[in-house]
């Protein structure tokens, strides 16, 4: 745990922390192209089903917090031609919030198909489809959806600037742009510094259409079962100085989960059967 945190204390370096790094120019002729570098990272393998406990704790420049607990169901579906993932998340704390559900179904980037998601209410006491995603899991959070899943690599055009040594840890670092306009995806690039050896993404940065920084991402990971999975993630949002905390307990993993609790049914009883 130690190494991991003085390896977080180096990567913060991008915030003006503390920390320095070894820059090496890409050669003239790498190893792997940026695309199949990553392609491998967004393919890491995450088991077929997970369920979990998120924990969220947004601190303010002032130093308050405050936090936010759910309990995540998540399915692989990759043998599947359409559907690439489903998710169910229960709201736990705070509890103005207990018992609100929001269920998400992700497709196939060859579907050309966005995202699909589903919010039940306790007191509306009804799921209800949400005609657009949005922009936070909740407020001031500073994680959208899209960030805690796998991005097809096929929507992006991929550059590889260069290669860094991080406590004798070597990255590739990638530059990502779309290749096409998407309202559900609102980064004009993001920038991934990408292990080597592992092809684990520990750190991205999001810019805005416009170029601007927005915020960085940090990630460390913990394998379970020959899965990867995230144990700990740290966003700043570089313009509000706003940090959420993102820690992942209570994990089991490929337990068979079936495809009948991704449902309306499961959303009003609150209960995975």
């Amino acid at each position: 745990m130690l190494l991991k945190q003085i390896k977080m204390l180096y990567l913060l370096m991008v915030v003006g922390i503390i920390g320095a790094t070894v820059v090496t120019p890409p050669t003239a002729a790498a190893e792997l192209t940026a695309d199949q570098i990553v392609a491998k990272s967004e393919g890491v393998y995450p088991g077929m089903d997970a369920q979990s406990k998120l924990t969220f704790t947004i601190r303010d420049p002032d130093g308050k917090e405050r936090k936010v607990i759910l309990r995540r169901y998540w399915k692989n579906y990759s043998d599947d031609e359409d559907i690439d993932s489903k998710v169910l998340v229960f709201h736990e704390y705070p509890p103005d919030t207990k018992g609100t559900v929001f269920m998400v179904w992700t497709y196939k980037a060859t579907k050309h198909r966005p995202e699909e998601m589903w919010i039940y209410l306790p007191i509306l006491k009804k799921v209800q489809k949400l005609p657009e995603h949005p922009d936070e899991i909740f407020s001031g959070a500073n994680l959208k959806p899209g960030d805690m899943i796998s991005r097809d690599a096929s929507l992006d055009r991929h550059k590889l600037l260069r290669e860094e040594t991080i406590e004798n840890q070597l990255y590739y670092v990638i530059e990502s742009v779309p290749k096409e306009n998407n309202p559900d995806y609102n980064y004009g690039k993001v920038v991934r510094w990408i292990k080597k050896n592992d092809f684990l993404k520990e750190r991205v940065d999001y810019y805005s259409t416009d170029g601007a920084l927005q915020k960085t991402q940090l990630i460390t990971w913990k394998n379970l079962k020959n899965a990867f999975i995230w144990e700990k993630v740290i966003i700043k949002n570089v313009r509000t100085d706003v940090q959420t905390i993102l820690s992942i307990s209570d994990v089991e993993i490929d337990k068979g989960l079936s495809d009948k609790i991704f449902s309306e049914r499961t959303m009003i009883s609150g209960k995975v059967r």
